[in-house]
């Protein structure tokens, strides 16, 4: 949505926008909305919709990292949208990877956890 309003250089047709929302709420009501009403200062209107977090990609794709390097590599080919050509558009064409890296790099550290039982265990 910011590419699109800061000039969309990407070409990036906002009708293909695959990547949904994620909230950390089940809410059945905001699976499926239309955002951007507001006018063309706060975005075009579109179809949209919010997953919970845990089913989000960037969760699996934390889960299958075994690296810093690896997760970067990982979220970079994560497909966001698609061009009004037909290509895909990926976070590493938006440049996020390195933020999303940043802001996930301490979730790669495991755990120490208590069980039920009383005994420690890294998760």
């Amino acid at each position: 949505d910011n590419h699109i309003s800061q000039g969309n250089k990407l070409n990036i047709d906002g009708r293909r926008i695959t990547w949904k929302r994620v909230v950390d709420m089940n809410d059945r009501q905001l699976r499926f909305i239309v955002d951007g009403l507001n006018g063309t200062t706060n975005g075009v209107p579109r179809e949209d919709g919010f997953d919970i977090t845990v089913a989000s990609e960037i969760m699996a794709i934390l889960c299958l990292a075994d690296s810093l390097a690896d997760l970067k590599r990982r979220l970079a080919r994560i497909v966001v949208a698609y061009t009004f050509e037909q290509e895909p558009v990926t976070a590493a064409d938006l440049k996020a990877e390195g933020a999303m890296t940043a802001l996930l790099k301490d979730a790669l550290n495991p755990s120490l956890i208590q069980t039920l039982e009383g005994t420690p265990a890294l998760v």
